[in-house]
């Protein structure tokens, strides 16, 4: 049985709000998330970066924006890798020491500049606790790829006729492995 669950689908599918639902489930339920969640930030209503946020904590830091003024360059947004590396980092260790489950929002190139989210990411896939995140759709090799042909993974695609009925699926699969793991203790 898989313990990592990633979600996927093209830009503006809803692949953050499917994980946003199944994580409210799963906190309805008892359990306590830990992790990252990368929001956009809006000027204007205009997208002109993204957050990196600690679900735990709450603590906030810039991930990607227009305006800033070095690091790699994604698409119009430059990388804020040091920012990467420090709080996704902590974030991780943090959920896979005190949450029930980990949320990572989300493993894509931008992120994949941190040597320090790699391996917090594989860490948490390595580990028992269930695993729910995005992932890049159109990327099939490198890190994504690797991360994507896992045994212990199993990906749900997003679609127009799916989307609603998504969440409840996944938190039932994220709920089965917890009521495994804690058969365990």
């Amino acid at each position: 049985m898989p313990n990592n669950f990633l979600i996927t689908g093209p830009p503006g599918s809803g692949k953050t709000t499917v994980l946003e639902r199944t994580v409210s489930i799963l906190r309805e339920r008892g359990f306590k998330a830990g992790g990252i969640y990368c929001p956009e930030i809006r000027e204007r209503g205009t997208r002109v970066g993204f957050k990196i946020i600690d679900l735990m904590t709450g603590e906030e830091r810039i991930l990607a924006h227009v305006n800033q003024p070095h690091g790699p360059q994604v698409s119009k947004y430059r990388v804020n890798v040091d920012n990467v590396d420090a709080l996704s980092q902590a974030a991780i260790e943090r959920a896979l020491k005190e949450a029930d489950f980990v949320v990572i929002d989300e493993i894509a190139p931008m992120e994949l500049y941190s040597v320090d989210f790699k391996r917090a990411v594989l860490c948490a896939l390595d580990s028992l606790k269930p695993l729910l995140a995005v992932i890049h759709q159109r990327t099939t090799t490198g890190f994504i790829g690797e991360v994507k042909g896992r045994a212990d993974v199993k990906i749900y695609e997003i679609s127009p006729k799916n989307r609603e009925k998504l969440p409840k699926t996944i938190a039932d699969d994220v709920l089965a492995v917890l009521a495994k793991n804690m058969k365990k203790v």
